[in-house]
This record gives structure tokens, sequence and C-alpha cells, in this order.
């Protein structure tokens, strides 16, 4: 069932009180006014004894890091075949998740993660990036530029995430997100307040034309909460008053395996990127994937022969190569190589071995709504016998 509720939206008074260093309880605050520096992501365990460490459960392999700009490293992570069983997140005592502000993360997979890139924007000082994962940012927030001005005396936040809930129907589904956001302002002070997020997702399979919307947030509150008071108490009511369904959403890791039994929407690399768009063809949801590029219409083209392209296809699986990677006038490009094997829907199988090219326009510097992610700019792929040693093309395969 649909749900919307009014959230007072106050952000430059609202920010004003935290550069003021108020610690009194019951003050309402904008959505989403705490910056995030160096973020610190726990789990409030006592009080969700379900929620699961952030983790990268991905399997790593070898990748050029020299990129050479440290706005956005190279992928450090990357993905097994997706026939490859991938660890679950482990449910441990106050579990722990510490990006640092080196570390890009762009990832709408599940709601908390798209709370956990909001503010590793903010802390990568990419405001327009974090602009980004408001679903309708102009009426919540403001206009972009007193959004990012607001933002100006935050040094660094830690989220401690609670239990969060789902309400599904209409193929919509809005996750209520508890969130403790553990504030340092740059004068050295610290606050706590107590945040509620209602993150929106229309169900990909839903979806029949471009454009496609990924998964963002809808509106958000936040409450100075008393420093002393435990965390579990703090989550207790951060979002009372707010819609809460019967889904009970755990607080999930990073994972990029590709099969169709999971969701994997994360543009924080090339390898990501990738699997994204790979997982989006498993799962039969073509708008997706076609969102995946960065100028679909110039390539891969009308989106209605693209998706029929695909009717034979059934299952991909993945072996990647090493990533290269290059700056050029303010974006960065990857290319990535990697073999495809496809089951079709005659249940033959083909394999393809080739080169894929992404491009990410320098997210500190881009200015203007909206933010451009990262996206496919070309590729090129040959079909090789299925009995081929994949693994001695695949230096060579983006030259």
């Amino acid at each position: 069932m649909s749900r919307k509720f009014v959230v007072p939206f106050m952000l430059i008074f609202a920010l004003a009180l935290f550069g003021c260093n108020l610690t009194s309880t019951g003050t309402t605050l904008a959505a989403t006014v705490i910056p995030i520096s160096t973020a610190t992501v726990s789990l409030a365990t006592a009080a969700t004894p379900s929620a699961a460490t952030l983790v990268d459960a991905a399997t790593s392999i070898p990748i050029n890091t020299a990129v050479p700009t440290a706005t956005v490293p190279a992928a450090t992570a990357t993905l097994a075949p997706s026939a490859t069983s991938v660890p679950a997140p482990t449910h441990t005592a106050a579990p722990v998740y510490n990006p640092s502000t080196a570390k890009y993360i762009d990832d709408r997979s599940t709601p908390s993660l798209v709370i956990v890139s909001l503010f590793n924007a903010i802390n990568r000082q990419e405001y327009l990036r974090a602009y980004n994962y408001w679903t309708d940012p102009a009426n919540s927030l403001g206009s972009f530029t007193s959004y990012a001005a607001g933002y100006q005396d935050t040094a660094s936040v830690g989220l401690v995430f609670g239990q969060i809930s789902g309400d599904a129907g209409m193929s919509q589904i809005h996750f209520t997100v508890p969130v403790i956001l553990k504030a340092t302002a740059r004068n050295g002070t610290h606050s706590n307040f107590a945040a509620c997020y209602i993150v929106h997702e229309t169900s990909p399979d839903v979806y029949g034309a471009p454009p496609f919307a990924p998964m963002g947030i809808d509106q958000g509150s936040a409450k100075v909460a008393d420093m002393n008071a435990s965390d579990s108490s703090v989550l207790a009511t951060a979002c009372s008053g707010s819609p809460s369904g019967p889904m009970v959403v755990p607080v999930v890791g990073e994972s990029l395996n590709i099969d169709k039994n999971n969701f994997v929407d994360n543009r924080s690399g090339p390898i990501e990127t990738v699997s994204s768009f790979l997982n989006s063809l498993n799962l039969k949801q073509y708008v997706r994937a076609y969102s995946y590029y960065q100028d679909p219409s110039s390539y891969p083209g009308a989106y209605g022969p693209y998706a029929a392209g695909y009717a034979n296809t059934d299952v991909i699986t993945v072996t990647f190569g090493t990533v290269q990677s290059q700056g050029a006038l303010g974006s960065l490009y990857y290319k990535v190589p990697l073999a495809m094997h496809v089951l079709t829907t005659s249940s033959s199988t083909q394999t393809f071995v080739g080169c894929y090219t992404l491009r990410l326009g320098q997210p500190a510097v881009q200015a203007t709504p909206p933010f451009q992610p990262m996206g496919i700019v070309a590729g090129k792929f040959s079909q090789v016998a299925n009995s081929t040693n994949v693994s001695a093309l695949l230096p060579t395969a983006c030259n």
C-alpha cells in the first residue's frame, strides 16, 4: 500500500542549529541535515537483533588501482561467476562498518545502502550526488545551491541503523529506516540526531519503457537526541509517527552476485556497474539494464530493438579480467575485460569475450542537476568456442 506523510522541512534553519551545537532533545531538523565525513556505520543489535554487518561479500581480484585522481579510486571488489556462492553477511555483537573518505560508494541495492551512499557523498563533498539520492530533491530539499551550502560546518557523522521495515503494494515498496546520526562539527563539538527516512522503490519488473527510477529517498526527518541516551532507546522512537509496514528488512551488506536470486544496483566502481547491468539482464529487467548506459540513445540505440535482442537470453555468468583506468578532462574512464557464458532459453550455451568502456564525470566537479553516475559508453564482444580458455583472452580483450 502506498504511504505518504508530511515532515516539516527547514533545511537552512536546521543546519544553523547544528552549527550552534544544540544538544537539547525535541528539536526537529530537516531531512538529512547532517553530513558525513569518516562515516562509522554500526547496527544497534540490542534493539534490532536481526541486523547484519555491512560487509563486502564479493570476491576480490587484482585490478589497476593507479587512478589518476584521488576522487574516485578504482574498484576494490569484483565478482566471482554467479554460480559461485557469495557469503552471507555475518551476525555479530555490535557489528560496525567503517567506510573511509577514499572509498566511493554509490549503491542503491538496499534501503540502508542508499542512506550509506547519501552520507558517503556528503563526506566526500560530492553534494550533487547526495542531492540525487532524493526522489524529488527540488521539492524535498529546495534548490541545490542552498542544499550544498548547508553542509559547510559539518565534519563527520557515524550511522547506527535500527530495524528497517517495509510496506509493499501495487508494485511499490516504502521502507522506513531509523538511524542515529552521530555528528561531529568542524569545531570539534559532537551531537546525536534521531533520524527517520522513507526510502521508496518501484519494482523494476513493472517498467515497460525508459526512463528507469532507482531506489531513492522520499522523505526524512531528524531531531536532536540526548548524547547520554543508549542507541537502542534513541532508535526505539526515531520513527515514531512514521508509517511502519509488516516487512522486516535486514540491514545487509554489499553483494555482487549477479544471479536471479539477488538484486544489485551498485555504481561504486566499474566492476560493480557492469555486475549490476548483468544482474538486471538475468532478472529480465531490461529498462533497468538500459539505464546503465550513459547515453543509451547513442549507444546501444533505441530501447525497443535493444530489449528484443535479449529475448532468447536466460542466464549469464561472468568472469572479469583486470580493469584499466585513466583520467581525461574531468572524467574517469574504465575498460573492463570480461567473458560471458550465456545459457539461452533453448538450453544452448554461448561464450563471448570482450570489453566494456565506462565513464564517470568527476563527482566533485559536477555542478548542475541531475547528477550523472558511472555508466557504460561502449562495448565490443566476439563469440568464441565454449571450450575456449577465456582467462588467456582477457588480458588483451580491451586492446
